[in-house]
């Protein structure tokens, strides 16, 4: 041990700064690596945590998103449909409406032929009177001779029936 010496080591020093070392090791392994390991441990129990929130996270996404693009595309259909729809009621309703029309129209044509036919016949009536007079007139002025009422009445009355 006298290389030691040699060399300037101390034993007793030596031996009393190895104690020193392991009560200083064991102090930090107690009080310091512990509650770092234990940050470390939580730290690493956070991080895989989020991860799996991570991928949870994104799982519902996907999820989400195609449920979303099954939404739009039912939606589209359901447009499409609607659209449809509205088309045949439109056309229904337009058909309709001709059809409506199409009867009023006959409606009033009937109507008119109606008011047409009273006015023929109205029309009819005043000439057959009319005709009456003048053939009243007409024979009175060949015949020279001015006839009562009565034989004019007669007269007019015998003309309307032989026109018939």
């Amino acid at each position: 041990m006298d290389f030691l010496k040699d060399f300037g080591v101390q034993p007793v020093l030596l031996a009393a700064q190895v104690v020193n070392f392991l009560i200083l090791l064991y102090i930090l392994k107690r009080f310091l690596y512990k509650p770092i390991l234990k940050v470390l441990e939580e730290r690493k129990k956070v991080i895989v945590q989020s991860l799996k929130n991570a991928e949870e996270i994104e799982r519902r996404l996907v999820a989400l998103t195609e449920e979303e693009e099954k939404r739009i595309l039912k939606s589209g259909e359901e447009g499409v449909k609607i659209i449809k729809q509205a088309g045949e009621s439109a056309a229904q309703i337009i058909d309709d409406a001709k059809v409506k029309a199409e009867e009023v129209a006959e409606e009033i044509v009937k109507e008119a032929r109606s008011q047409l036919q009273v006015e023929k016949q109205q029309i009819q009536q005043e000439i057959r009177e009319h005709l009456g007079e003048f053939i009243v007139l007409g024979l009175q002025k060949v015949t020279g001779k001015k006839l009562t009422e009565k034989e004019k009445k007669e007269l007019i009355e015998q003309s309307i029936k032989d026109l018939k």
